[in-house]
């Protein structure tokens, strides 16, 4: 069986004209030798587009005690192309372990100058334990250490249940594993903390916002406002700034917003619910576009197909997957959560639709021949072989990095998002495993069906309540302070991962303070279906510092399938 890893690696990697940048210390870097404040800018071209710069920012391990030592933020810059200049504006792309730096260097940081009007410093970072910042969250030395850990456990390879999670049979099997799940959960929170000592307590969002603050500080100087563009969890990120240095706010934008009270007020297990609330609307715009298309663009669309027949087709396909990995046993080349991790991430970007229903119904027809002559092909090259773009600055939370050039030995996942999520998290102490699992069920029956099962083993921060370590500073609010100047929030009416809902309560919560956008459409974050609409509101905020006067609906035009009608999005309320 291809261990979940795996096939988040294959579907999840986004593809980039980029390679990693590798920036390196300086000579004589040590944790507690004193931090070099000098900035040095390289150009990075080589490493991105043209016209990109590169540094080493470096900060405290803990601000409020020195003697933790420091760290060395890796940072990408793209300098205005366009004068006068009006300062910096900072970008996380979400996750958490997201690489800013990457962001800027791609192709991503072309689309940021352009919308932001040219004027800016567009600057992204990796932030403390993600991709070349140091110190870098690791918990495995190779591949072979990771798989010899996990050992085929469901807290690697996923929750393989049917379509809806209702059998007693797969319920009673997922309840056995109880014990064995928290005691790999305590067992990877040890492993991690013993493989990085004396760091795990240090890569909180709480102490990124300071770095943010910090390198503003250092790039356009003390106590002016600070510029911010965040995706995803880098709306977490923008919330914990703005509620921290409220007269610091100069022109923030949060696109697929997270729900930040959600993420440090509640048991960290319970994000899963929110996360989960638009995931199957999103997946029944996809039922109704491929419909529209027809057979010639929707590769499942037969000819009477309805919006009911395709979410019926892709419960079967899912089952069918169960099944054959039921009979199979673990040398499975197939099983419903590699049917079900693909179907979720591709659910960010409506632009792969069309592709995505080719794999979906290249997959059926290996399963139906008796004899599976294709299926391993299918798997590996149809479903999670296939070209995966960027359509959207948001990140998945179950995002893989890719593989380091020259070193197919090292660990394929990234553990930043644990890292980060779960130190920013509520104490938990009296939260069990079993509570853990209780919340996986019923947030399969009542909130998302198809993708509830895809919590275990990572989804939505479920393995906070073992993780061995808190930061040393964690923010909980208030999350509506005064703010020193008006923001923008936007969410896509289905929005896979962040739904709209709460970038509106992020914006009513500010008053007078800040505009909401919702964009019609589907996919994570507003860059997934790009409308005019949303990109004259950006331009105009960066530009002038002007905002409409009201919350405000913007349409798109988006082609989805080929020869399939151009579509505004799935209309359902207006503001």
């Amino acid at each position: 069986m291809i261990p979940l890893s795996w096939a988040l690696a294959a579907s999840l990697c986004f593809s980039t004209a980029t390679r990693a940048a590798v920036i390196p210390l300086p000579d004589g870097y040590h944790r507690y030798v004193a931090r070099n404040n000098d900035l040095e800018w390289t150009n990075c071209s080589d490493f991105g587009r043209p016209g990109r710069e590169c540094t080493r920012f470096e900060v405290p391990l803990d601000w409020h005690n020195d003697a933790a030592g420091k760290a060395s933020l890796f940072v990408a810059r793209y300098p205005a192309i366009k004068q006068p200049k009006l300062g910096t504006l900072f970008v996380n792309p979400g996750g958490p372990g997201g690489s800013g730096a990457q962001t800027i260097l791609g192709e991503k940081g072309d689309d940021i100058m352009q919308q932001s009007g040219g004027i800016y410093d567009v600057v992204g970072w990796d932030p403390r334990g993600v991709g070349q910042t140091i110190p870098r969250v690791a918990c495995f030395e190779t591949a072979e250490e990771e798989a010899a850990f996990w050992n085929g456990s469901i807290v690697e390879i996923g929750l393989d249940v049917k379509s809806n999670f209702t059998s007693q049979t797969d319920l009673d099997k997922f309840y056995a594993q109880v014990d064995e799940v928290d005691d790999y959960l305590r067992r990877f929170g040890e492993q991690c903390n013993n493989y990085r000592p004396d760091t795990l307590q240090y890569v909180g969002t709480a102490a990124t916002v300071r770095d943010m603050v910090a390198m503003h500080d250092a790039f356009e100087g003390s106590n002016k406002a600070i510029n911010y563009w965040g995706f995803s969890y880098g709306t977490v990120l923008g919330m914990y700034f703005m509620n921290m240095f409220p007269n610091r706010v100069g022109r923030v934008v949060l696109d697929a917003v997270s729900d930040s009270r959600s993420w440090a007020n509640r048991p960290a297990h319970k994000w899963l619910e929110n996360l989960l609330l638009s995931t199957d609307d999103t997946f029944d715009g996809f039922a109704e576009e491929c419909v529209k298309a027809g057979p010639s663009g929707c590769a499942i669309a037969g000819q009477n197909a309805t919006a009911a027949s395709i979410r019926q087709w892709t419960r079967d396909l899912i089952d069918a997957a169960y099944d054959y990995a039921q009979e199979t046993g673990p040398s499975s080349p197939l099983n419903s959560v590699i049917v079900r991790t693909p179907l979720f991430s591709r659910l960010y970007r409506p632009k792969e639709w069309s592709s995505m229903s080719q794999g979906m119904l290249d997959l059926k027809t290996a399963l139906d021949d008796p004899n599976h002559t294709n299926l391993t092909q299918a798997v590996q090259q149809q479903w999670l072989g296939s070209t995966v773009n960027e359509a959207g600055l948001g990140e998945t939370k179950l995002k893989s990095r890719q593989q380091p050039e020259n070193n197919q030995t090292a660990p394929l996942v990234d553990y930043a998002f644990d890292a980060i999520s779960c130190s920013d998290a509520q104490d938990t102490d009296n939260v069990t495993t079993r509570e853990v699992f209780d919340f996986i069920v019923e947030t399969t029956r009542n909130v998302s069906p198809m993708f509830g099962p895809l919590g275990m083993p990572k989804l939505g921060k479920v393995r906070c309540h073992r993780w061995p370590v808190r930061a040393v500073e964690r923010y909980a609010g208030p999350w509506n302070k005064k703010i020193s100047n008006r923001i923008l929030t936007i969410g896509n009416e289905a929005d896979p991962a962040t739904p709209y809902i709460n970038a509106k309560n992020v914006a009513d919560s500010f008053g007078n303070s800040a505009i909401f956008v919702k964009q019609a459409g589907y996919g994570h974050g507003s860059p997934s279906m790009p409308s005019n609409c949303t990109m004259s509101i950006l331009r105009n905020y960066f530009v002038h510092n002007e905002l409409p006067k009201k919350d405000t609906f913007c349409e798109t035009s988006t082609r989805l399938f080929p020869f399939g009608p151009i579509t505004d999005g799935k209309p359902r309320e207006a503001l």
